[in-house]
């Protein structure tokens, strides 16, 4: 009788924990802060603010940085409100490193619209994509 109350413990002490892990409808998962998960080293050589606004009257900051990955000279774009308003100044030019989300177009040889999240050195994560390619 003991062994079955215990056993009924445990049981729903780990059911309550696998409930506890899901992430809600329309909720981001959580960007992981380790840093050996981001392993692709990029250099962003310039920054660019520029603000655009909706019809009703909220405007937004999104944030363009020209950048090197691979070789490659890519534009990352990434909204301004996923920081805390004292690290767009710890936002400078510089190396850093990223974790490649997604790449939407495996059978071309575009990076367009790949997810890159940025590891900050803060360690916070900028979410970004790539929206332009340059030579």
């Amino acid at each position: 009788m003991r062994k079955f109350f215990v056993v009924s413990f445990l049981l729903l002490c780990s059911a309550s924990s696998i409930y506890g892990q899901k992430t809600r409808y329309g909720q981001q998962p959580t960007p992981s802060t380790n840093p050996d998960d981001y392993t692709i080293k990029v250099h962003i050589s310039g920054i660019h603010f520029r603000s655009w606004c909706t019809g009703d009257g909220s405007c937004e900051q999104e944030v363009f940085a020209d950048t090197v990955i691979n070789g490659q000279k890519i534009e990352l774009n990434g909204v301004l409100r996923s920081f805390h308003h004292d690290h767009q100044i710890r936002m400078l030019p510089g190396d850093y490193l990223a974790h490649l989300l997604k790449n939407t177009h495996r059978t071309s040889d575009t990076p367009l619209f790949q997810r890159y999240d940025i590891l900050m050195p803060d360690k916070t994560v900028w979410q970004t994509s790539v929206t332009g390619i340059s030579e």
